[in-house]
Order: C-alpha cells, then sequence, then structure tokens
C-alpha cells in the first residue's frame, strides 16, 4: 500500500534540495500555495517563475526522483527525531515572529511550549567561575518558578545554565549548530541527554551535519527567537553572545545582562549593555522587571502548574516530588560527589586533605570536583583550594 506523507515531509524534500536556500523555498511555497504543490510542479511551469536558475531546476529534478530523501525522512522519524514544519500547528509560535524564521525544525525530545515563560541565558565559552556560578544559580532558580531556559549547549556558561535548570527538575531546550544527532561539544554529553528527557535538543539542520564554525552565528536567532527574555552572563565586546543580542534586539526581545569587572574583557560586552540600556540582573527576582516576565506571572497567578508531575522530572529531582531540598543538586549528586561535598567548608581546603579525608583516589577527587564546580556547589579559590559555597 502506497504510503501517504503529509505537508512536513514535503516540505523536508524541499528544504534538502542541494543548492537551494531558505529564501527560495519560502518564495515557491509562496508562488504555488503548499510544499506539496511545489513538489508536484511540472518542470517548465517551475521554470517559468523565475525564482530558480537552470542548475536549481536540475537539481530539483533530481531530488523530486531520489528515493534516498524517503529513506532518511523514514530513518530519521524512527531514530528519534522529529521534523516540525513553519506550517505544522506544533511549531512554535514564537518563531513565527521573526525575520527569516527557519522553515522547519529538527527535534529530539519536546518543542518549548508558547504557554510558558522562556528565557535565553547565553555567554562566553571560556567564562568565568563567577559566570558559571550566575548562570546556573540563574537557571536553577528559573526552573523553581516554572520558566524554561533556552541556551545552546556550548561550553562555558551555556553548559552551565543548562545543569542548573536540570537540577532543579526544569525544562531546558538547547538549539544546535550541527545536526540533533550531533553532540557537540561531546564534553556535554550527559547534559544532552538529560535534556531530551524533559526538554528538548533542537536544529534546523538535519541530522548527521557537522558543526561548522559558520552555523553557529546563523543558530543564535533561533536560541534568541525562542525566548521571551535574554540575559546576556558574560561576554567580549566581539562574541557570539553579542550577535545574539543583536538578533534579540531586532526580534524585539528583552535583554538584560550581569555586570561584570570594569577590567574583565569577558564582562565588557555585558558592561556596554548595561551602559546603554540594557537591564542589570543580579539575582533571580531581577527578572520580573521585564514586562514580559510581568505579564506571565499576572496570568498564571491563579493557574499555578505543578511542573513536578512529569515521571521524568521527578526522577531528576531525586524523587522528592515537591519537596525542595536545601541544596537541590546535592541530592543529584552519586555518592563520590556527596562524599567530596560533605568534607568542604567555607575554609579553603586543597586536594591533599579532601583525598585523606575522602580516602578515594587523584583522579575521583579531581573529576568530581570539576562536577561540583560546574554544579555551582564548589569554588575553587586558589590553585587546587576549594570552598563550598552552596
Amino acid at each position: 500500500m502506497k504510503k501517504i506523507y503529509n505537508e512536513d515531509y514535503y516540505m523536508y524534500r524541499l528544504c534538502n534540495i542541494k543548492g537551494i536556500g531558505r529564501a527560495s523555498v519560502r518564495k515557491l511555497v509562496d508562488f504555488f500555495g503548499s510544499a506539496y504543490n511545489v513538489s508536484k510542479a511540472d518542470i517548465n511551469i517551475l521554470k517559468k517563475t523565475g525564482i530558480l536558475n537552470g542548475r536549481q531546476i536540475d537539481e530539483f529534478a533530481f531530488s523530486m526522483k531520489n528515493k534516498d530523501n524517503i529513506y532518511k525522512y523514514e530513518d530519521m522519524i524512527k531514530n528519534g527525531c522529529n521534523w516540525i514544519s513553519i506550517n505544522n500547528n506544533n511549531y512554535p509560535e514564537r518563531l513565527h515572529n521573526i525575520d527569516d524564521a527557519p522553515l522547519g525544525v529538527y527535534c529530539r525530545g519536546n518543542l518549548p511550549p508558547d504557554d510558558r515563560l522562556s528565557v535565553a541565558i547565553i555567554g562566553s565559552r571560556n567564562c568565568s567561575s563567577y559566570g558559571r556560578r550566575m548562570a546556573y544559580n540563574l537557571a536553577e532558580s528559573f526552573a523553581a518558578d516554572n520558566i524554561q531556559v533556552i541556551s545552546g549547549l556550548a561550553a562555558g556558561i551555556d553548559a552551565a545554565a543548562h545543569r542548573g535548570c536540570l537540577a532543579s527538575g526544569g525544562y531546558t531546550y538547547a538549539v544546535l549548530g550541527c545536526g540533533t544527532d550531533v553532540c557537540y561539544p561531546y564534553e556535554n554529553l550527559d547534559i544532552y541527554k538529560n535534556i531530551i528527557k524533559t526538554g528538548g535538543v533542537i536544529s534546523e539542520y538535519p541530522p548527521n551535519t557537522r558543526p561548522d564554525a559558520w552555523r553557529f552565528p546563523e543558530r543564535n536567532r533561533i536560541i534568541s527567537g525562542l525566548a521571551d527574555i535574554v540575559i546576556v552572563v558574560e561576554a567580549a565586546q566581539r562574541s557570539g553572545a553579542m550577535i545574539t543580542v543583536d538578533q534579540a534586539l531586532e526580534q524585539n526581545r528583552e535583554v538584560m545582562a550581569v555586570p561584570g569587572r570594569a577590567d574583565d574583557i569577558c564582562s565588557q560586552g555585558c558592561n556596554e549593555l548595561i551602559k546603554t540600556g540594557a537591564m542589570v540582573i543580579t539575582k533571580p527576582e531581577d527578572i520580573w522587571q521585564c514586562s514580559a516576565a510581568a505579564l506571565w506571572k499576572e496570568k498564571n497567578k491563579n493557574n499555578k502548574i505543578n511542573k513536578h508531575t512529569n515521571t521524568d522530572i521527578k526522577a531528576l529531582n531525586g524523587g522528592n516530588g515537591n519537596k525542595k531540598p536545601v541544596c537541590p543538586t546535592v541530592n543529584l549528586l552519586a555518592t563520590e560527589k556527596k562524599l567530596v561535598y560533605s568534607v568542604l567548608c567555607l575554609h579553603p581546603k586543597d586536594t591533599d586533605e579532601i583525598i585523606n579525608e575522602t580516602g578515594l583516589n587523584v583522579s575521583t577527587v579531581m573529576q568530581t570536583l570539576l562536577l561540583l564546580q560546574l554544579e555551582g556547589c564548589v569554588e575553587e579559590v586558589a590553585k587546587n583550594c576549594y570552598i563550598r559555597i552552596k
């Protein structure tokens, strides 16, 4: 029996024709009325539209006859990646409202719902411990208020934001500059896997797409596009985060910035944003300065959602339901993490002391300390000297 495919499938076919970009596909769909109609269009009529050149028409004709695309689409779905076209009712409403919206997005897990406040947390890959801690703590607190967190899964600020949100049992979404089946950087594989359980990994690039450098500035418009508010934690004046800010402003999103030291290169972008009118955020409660946040809070004050009803989120919260521990991240820690965390205090301890008190080997202690730093529980105050900060 012949399979009948929907509009998503035909848009997928059009978006994966070599040499034909988003602008041309958009014009074709506008002209013919739907992706299905474009796919079935007579080549002579296609030529008369003047939308495609000769080489593009040849590629179009070849692609429509090539059954490999059918197999790729079916394999993609079987492997847990969905494609949601711009005409699908599940396509994020926020993206509909931006210029050059992606004609479709690939997703593992879920897409961010339209009715939940959405905050993007962005910043430098080479961030300071202060920046990492701020990103983690902000995201952790937002998650407790049922605010979803958008970021890009990069090292540094992005990773800290995702971790903070997950630690509080929240919903976080990673927008990638590669295929959704490619975890980049690989060091964030644990975050990638946990995001898919409750949130989602999103990209406009098909599976197996490499993380080429030029794709990341392009994907940044989706990070800001999926957010109501964009928060810059740490950023140099010339950085990917500042590109995202430019796009956020073009999309009429509210922008906030975490202030930094005047002589800190990694905070120059944030400090300049504040000087030019961006709202300052130094604690989670500052988010309610934003009109988008205030409106959402007012709308939902009599309609509180229990975010702990999801089974997977309960598991992330250590099975504690609505009971929030003093330090939720600690309840998530493995045995080694709990042990290392328990011997630390507000007075610095060097690694030799920690090794002696825990009985763990050097490698385990160093790996555990790194994870605790990423989770915002521990800070290295001098070389190989650590304190508890939560």
